[in-house]
């Protein structure tokens, strides 16, 4: 069977205002990526089980490394956020992308000290234009856990639509936790598009 390929290849810099870029994953953040996410840790592990297992550049570079297998294999796109006074300050991506279903997910997470600043939702935006507008998606889903507010209000401010909890789909330091399952379709972003 033949690798699946991106219809048009997504974009590896985008350029969201003179505050915020986002750029395409590659090896060479691997130190870069690892001192942004050490110096978060204790505000990222809450809601993000990888954090304990990311101890060294090394295991930034085998994360990037593994982000770069599955962009070729056109299963995954993801960005470092970066802004102009602070550096690489989150990551975005689309992950789980079915071609042949027409389906993703769109994952994040922000330093702490750039939370409440709008940086996730502009990006989600430019997901979303990836998503929809680049490789003809269908539906793009948002999931996080159920006690995770800051990361729920996302979705919602972008007009998501709350589709119910996924019980214990997911397992965080060694607990099961549920999500909050949130979806867009293509005919509600072209909508909402029309309407912006």
């Amino acid at each position: 069977m033949a690798a699946a390929t991106f219809p048009k290849h997504p974009e590896t810099r985008i350029e969201l205002g003179p505050d915020l870029v986002l750029q395409a994953l590659d090896t060479s953040l691997a130190e870069t990526l690892y001192a942004a996410v050490d110096a978060n840790r204790e505000h990222l592990r809450v809601w993000l089980p990888w954090v304990d297992f990311s101890r060294s550049p090394a295991d930034s570079l085998h994360f990037l490394k593994e982000m770069e297998a599955k962009r070729a294999a056109a299963v995954t796109v993801a960005y470092s956020l970066w802004t102009g006074a602070s550096g690489l300050v989150g990551i975005i991506g689309m992950h789980d992308i079915s071609l042949a279903n027409g389906n993703l997910q769109i994952g994040y997470w922000v330093a702490k000290a750039m939370e409440g600043k709008g940086l996730i939702s502009r990006a989600c935006e430019a997901m979303l234009r990836l998503a929809f507008e680049t490789l003809g998606m269908e539906r793009v889903e948002i999931r996080c856990a159920t006690g995770n507010h800051r990361s729920a209000a996302v979705p919602e401010r972008l007009g998501f639509q709350f589709e119910g909890i996924l019980r214990h789909s997911a397992k965080l330091h060694g607990e099961f936790v549920d999500m909050r399952l949130y979806s867009m379709l293509a005919e509600e972003y072209r909508r909402r598009r029309a309407s912006a």
